[in-house]
């Protein structure tokens, strides 16, 4: 009894002294805050001087813990909630112009006339010129039912109109497209998880069922992301009731300790599946993957992913501001952590991100050419991995790998994939047409010009993609736009990359005349490196490669 009390005496004196310390830390925050806003010898706001010490709170933990502003708040839900209220354009501000992209159909933009490569010059009389892409969210999103005032000029026939759009409620799509490729592969790219992804994905499953599909692609190229409960419903299409998807753990609250298994979605559970993905695939995406990978069934083809694999809350605040923290970790059916490593602090946090830049590379890695190199040609190096993904789930003795080739990829993060694709690199004169958004410029000139071979198939995508070859002036087009932008013309890289360069135009003609779908079915059908592995993949009837 007397070793139990002293015990208890010892526990409470332990509680006590870390609820002093808290009680301490917090005291000292606030007196920070009075002292700042009383004695600073300028006038400060008081919701700025919070908001700030919440970033710098928030700044000292991992690099996805973010604080955000009311006015973000509401942009970033009606994003993730899959709408919002709006004249339903894709839009761009290219040297100072509003552009308009493409209006989406069947939206409020549409329904008036307004069309593709159109300029928006004012709204609400308001000169558009030099327009920030916030500012464009700001004038032309807004309340269901009210009208917006755009002044419009048209190069293709050289005049301003006027028109009057009343906003509406605009669904946006996380999916940009889905077709049938050659042999009854079905393809579909989904460009992030948001609210109605789920629903969406299964509309497009039944569609190309419908078309004949025998297996499928599932593009998760660039998508960076969001619900991880869409993500789920995604894996619950391909998997076996109870096969497991993910599972969350959190170091301090076992709330938000969680596993999801599939309810048998009974969309597509036998057939072959192939995923692509790329550096840029982060978060949700790398759910997706894992859990189809673990679960041998589908193949990972493409690049190491991003390496995201901390799970965010959003709580909120009075005001409207938001913290959306870090709360656990997600981790495969097998185990594997996808996060890659990080510092903590602002530095951190820059170099982060800079580091997701860099990829890395398999050839590195992969130094016993017979063992892991499956295909080589002009466009790409591909890796057969093996086993190799499921080592990371696991602490291995006396693996073919070096030590610090495995420490190498345990620090990155990420999904594995099974077939690891490294392509040849653009030339610094493709790279630099491409940062200054010349092939943008290249396209919305051809578009002008009502001299251009390619009036002649704006109505039809299956006729511009198969009978429109491109601009025979093509040179003197990217001579011209190098002047205007001031590029050194490097007529050696112009040729090499003569190819490339006419496909770019080309997939940016189709955005503008037929949609995203347009744009992607152009590089999909016609030049996509990573299906030609796909078909090899397939063609070899080889679904799991472990």
């Amino acid at each position: 009894m007397v070793v139990v009390l002293a015990f208890g005496v010892f526990l409470g004196t332990r509680l006590n002294r870390g609820d002093h310390d808290r009680k301490a830390s917090e005291s000292k925050m606030v007196d920070a805050y009075s002292l700042i806003r009383d004695l600073y010898v300028d006038e400060v706001q008081a919701d700025s001087l919070v908001g700030a010490g919440i970033k710098g709170m928030v700044e000292s933990l991992d690099p996805h813990s973010i604080y955000l502003e009311p006015e973000e708040v509401s942009f970033s839900q009606a994003e993730f909630d899959g709408n919002f209220d709006g004249i339903g354009i894709e839009f761009d501000v290219i040297n100072d112009t509003l552009l308009v992209v493409t209006p989406l159909s069947g939206g409020p933009s549409a329904t008036v006339g307004i069309a593709a490569g159109d300029r928006i010059v004012a709204i609400d009389s308001v000169p558009a010129i030099g327009i920030t892409h916030q500012q464009v969210l700001r004038k032309l999103r807004g309340k269901r039912g009210t009208t917006v005032h755009l002044k419009v000029f048209r190069p293709l026939v050289g005049r301003l109109m006027d028109f009057h759009v009343t906003r509406e409620r605009i669904s946006t799509s996380s999916i940009d497209a889905f077709f049938v490729l050659q042999n009854g592969t079905g393809y579909i790219r989904l460009s992030r998880f948001v609210a109605t992804t789920g629903d969406e994905f299964r509309k497009a499953l039944a569609n190309l069922k419908k078309k004949g599909m025998k297996r499928l692609v599932i593009d998760l190229r660039g998508n960076p992301g969001g619900f991880l409960e869409q993500a789920v419903e995604v894996a619950d299409e391909f998997l076996r009731k109870d096969q497991l998807v993910v599972y969350t753990k959190s170091a301090k609250n076992a709330v938000e300790d969680a596993r999801y298994v599939a309810k048998s979605g009974d969309g597509f559970e036998s057939g072959e599946v192939a995923v692509l993905v790329d550096k840029g695939s982060a978060s949700a995406s790398e759910i997706l993957a894992g859990a189809l990978q673990d679960n041998k069934r589908a193949v990972i083809i493409g690049e190491l992913t991003f390496g995201k694999g901390l799970v965010q809350r959003q709580f909120e605040f009075r005001d409207g501001s938001a913290l959306r923290l870090t709360v656990s970790r997600y981790y495969t059916p097998s185990g594997r952590q996808i996060q890659r490593t990080y510092r903590k602090g602002g530095d951190g946090r820059e170099l982060y991100y800079k580091d997701a830049l860099v990829n890395v590379q398999p050839e590195k890695l992969f130094t016993d050419p017979a063992r892991f190199l499956y295909l080589k040609n002009n466009d790409v190096s591909v890796y057969r991995t093996g086993s190799l993904p499921a080592l990371l789930s696991r602490p291995v003795t006396g693996n073919k790998f070096h030590d610090n080739q495995f420490t190498l990829l345990k620090d990155a993060g990420g999904i594995i994939p099974d077939y690891w694709v490294s392509g040849r690199p653009y030339s610094d004169f493709y790279q630099e047409l491409y940062r200054t958004g010349s092939f943008e410029r290249l396209a919305q000139g051809i578009l002008d010009d009502p001299g251009s071979s390619v009036q002649a198939h704006r109505k039809s995508l299956e006729a511009f993609m198969k009978d429109y070859a491109g601009e025979n002036r093509l040179e003197a087009l990217v001579m011209k736009i190098c002047a205007e932008k001031k590029i050194t013309f490097n007529r050696q890289a112009f040729i090499k990359e003569q190819k490339n360069i006419a496909l770019a135009v080309k997939a940016r003609l189709a955005h503008r005349l037929f949609g995203t779908e347009g744009q992607i079915m152009v590089y999909v059908m016609q030049s996509d490196p990573l299906i030609g592995v796909v078909s090899k993949v397939f063609g070899s009837g080889t679904q799991s490669v472990r």
